[in-house]
């Protein structure tokens, strides 16, 4: 399998009013096509800066990030992006929110509509579809996020302790849930996580950060 994401020697520094902090430091990783990498730290260790890194939402100071060979800086449209929050609006009924991904990409055609339905069909949530967010367990409530991220076809889902708002039993169902979809739509993943168990599930090799 080829290298699909390497991270190069990147830092970050935060700078406050009286000195420097240095939030990361030489982190060096790749990634191969169809992997799940976890990377488990507490809370404060540079997990979720290195994240936002990645997807191109936050600057480095330092370093260099590849996707499938090529350089980039900024929002690759190779990226998704799960936060610890579902984040679905609930105005929106199920099939809507599914589809605001391809509404801010500008890309809501007749084609990718076919291809979230077809995915709603997939996983159970098509009966859902016309369904508010309000009326839907917190599992199946990750699930529509899921979708909504899969629906603008990236070939990298990152994962920031997307389960954490979950109850333990909940979060153990839907991780096992969501990583049965990943491993379906061959879906390379990067998690980050405090959880070891979590981290641990189906991943090949867990960066541990002190």
């Amino acid at each position: 399998m080829k290298n699909i994401l390497e991270v190069k020697n990147i830092g970050k520094k935060y700078q406050n009013k009286e000195d420097e902090i240095q939030a990361l430091k030489n982190v060096n990783f790749r990634i191969k096509e169809g992997e799940f990498v976890s990377i488990i730290g507490p809370s404060g260790c540079g997990k979720s800066t290195l994240l936002s890194i990645i997807a191109g939402l936050e600057e480095k100071t330092e370093g260099e990030i590849y996707i499938e060979g090529e350089k980039v800086s900024g929002i690759s449209p190779k990226i998704g992006y799960m936060l610890q929050r579902d984040c679905l609006l609930e105005w929106r009924n199920i099939l809507s929110n599914t589809l605001f991904g391809l509404e801010i990409k500008g890309i809501k055609t007749k084609e990718n509509i076919e291809y979230v339905k077809e995915l709603l069909k997939k996983y159970n949530l098509y009966d859902f579809k016309n369904k508010y967010p309000s009326e839907l367990s917190g599992g199946m409530r990750q699930r529509v996020a899921l979708i909504r991220t899969l629906a603008v076809k990236p070939k990298i889902l990152l994962l920031d302790e997307a389960f954490s708002a979950l109850d333990y039993q909940t979060r153990i169902m839907v991780t096992e849930d969501i990583y049965s979809i990943l491993r379906k739509e061959k879906i390379t993943a990067l998690i980050v996580t405090h959880d070891i168990s979590e981290g641990r599930f189906q991943c090949r090799h867990q960066l541990k950060y002190a």
